[in-house]
């Protein structure tokens, strides 16, 4: 069935968020297990350790593009069949002699040992008692749930068991919630954040290590940034430890200001000093990106991505001049969705390679704003597309200094002279 909308009708079904994927569906979701990699991986002075077959290890190696540290006890038919916790025994206490600083392990449940029902939990405890150190068991099987969405909620139960009753800090001091820092963003947010006198405890879980997830609750105040992936860790928080969390977004000048200025009232901290903030860091970035503006006036983009995204890219695009023709998401939540929809022609979820490519042929928009996964597909067929999240190296796009580097890589993208030789 079309969709129709004010940019004309598409040959798309809008499919609500929560499904799972269509046999023979050519999908861009992962696994369970994938999605407890991307949350746990770079989460420092831990060991890693999968147990499962030596292709789960390969697969949950590179988290966010970075090759991440993973040990794994490679199962054989052999254990399979006639079991693997010595096997895994010798893997974790081997691992800790290897990293000898690491103050505790996360152990990933796979698919294989979810099959054959082997007591990790209990193994785990034994390792405890031994060793000294936490043993955390990360039942992520990757048949457990729909998408990697599964697996980022299994992470974060994990690490909700891990945080302790901390006394607060002497200053006001936040922990930055659902906050992955993949192309440099919690540098550009810590830097506004001490401007205004705020310490920033650590970075979930795009810059921290097991002892701060454990001394989480000596902050004042959560700033939760990824709702579809940290909600309920954010609310499990504040239910066990009475830390408050509040929803924020560092995408867009209007965004940027309305956070500060929540979490200044939050912290009681002074208005004067947190407009001052605001003023001079929207002026410098006005000025940096003022000449650019007609050149984004009336475009019209498509949007496929992971669902936290779709809102808070919309209003950075409208804010900026720019049409948002539609908007998909790899797998949503209808929190996001509904974030969304003011921003976005019509909104769906799980597109497949067919009906991406379809989308792009009868929308034929000005840009293409995609993951890593979906951009080659776009750039084959000639649609000027820019990857989000971006390469570490083309910096962050958070924050005023984030947001005119998000401006300079539109400019070039949309100038580029490659998209004259599109032959659509």
């Amino acid at each position: 069935m079309d969709v129709c909308g004010a940019y004309g009708c598409v040959p798309l079904r809008i499919k609500p968020c929560g499904l799972a994927s269509e046999p023979g569906g050519m999908t861009q979701r992962s696994c369970v297990y994938f999605g407890a990699r991307y949350v746990l991986g770079p989460i420092r002075e831990a060991v890693h350790l999968v147990h499962g077959p030596v292709g789960c290890g390969y697969y949950g190696s590179m988290v966010r593009g970075e090759a991440k540290d993973l040990y794994g006890t490679a199962l054989s038919a052999r254990e399979v069949i006639f079991g693997g916790l010595e096997k895994l025994r010798r893997a974790i206490l081997e691992a800790f002699s290897l990293r000898p600083s690491a103050r505790g392990a996360f152990l990933y449940a796979t698919c294989t040992t979810g099959l054959i029902g082997e007591d990790l939990t209990g193994l785990a405890r034994e390792v405890e008692r031994y060793s000294g150190r936490r043993v955390v068991v990360v039942d992520c099987p990757g048949f457990s749930g729909k998408s990697q969405a599964g697996g980022h909620a299994v992470a974060y139960r994990s690490l909700l068991n891990l945080v302790r009753s901390s006394p607060r800090a002497e200053h006001p001091t936040v922990n930055l919630i659902g906050e992955y820092n993949v192309a440099g963003e919690a540098r550009e947010i810590k830097r506004l954040l001490e401007k205004l006198g705020i310490k920033v405890h650590t970075v979930l879980t795009g810059d921290t290590s097991f002892p701060e997830i454990e001394r989480l609750s000596r902050a004042h105040l959560n700033l939760l940034f990824c709702g579809s992936t940290a909600r309920e860790f954010a609310l499990g928080l504040k239910e066990r430890f009475g830390l408050p969390y509040l929803k924020v977004s560092f995408y867009g000048l209007s965004a940027v200001g309305a956070s500060l200025r929540k979490v200044g009232e939050v912290l009681g901290l002074s208005s004067t000093k947190v407009e001052a903030v605001i003023r001079e860091e929207e002026a410098r970035a006005f000025r940096e990106i003022r000449s650019w503006l007609k050149l984004f006036s009336g475009k019209r983009v498509l949007v496929v991505l992971g669902a936290g995204r779709l809102g808070p890219l919309g209003r950075m695009l409208r804010e900026l001049g720019f049409e948002v023709t539609g908007a998909a998401s790899v797998f949503g939540s209808p929190e996001d969705h509904r974030e969304a929809a003011p921003f976005s022609g019509f909104l769906t979820d799980d597109p497949g390679d067919d009906e991406f490519e379809k989308a792009l042929l009868a929308l034929k928009p000005d840009l293409v704003i995609t993951n890593a996964r979906e951009q080659w597909r776009a750039v084959k067929l000639g649609f000027p597309t820019l990857s989000f999240p971006q390469e570490r190296r083309r910096g962050p796009y958070t924050g005023y200094k984030g947001f005119i580097n998000f401006v300079n890589n539109l400019v070039r993208i949309l100038s580029a002279p490659v998209w004259r030789l599109r032959a659509l």
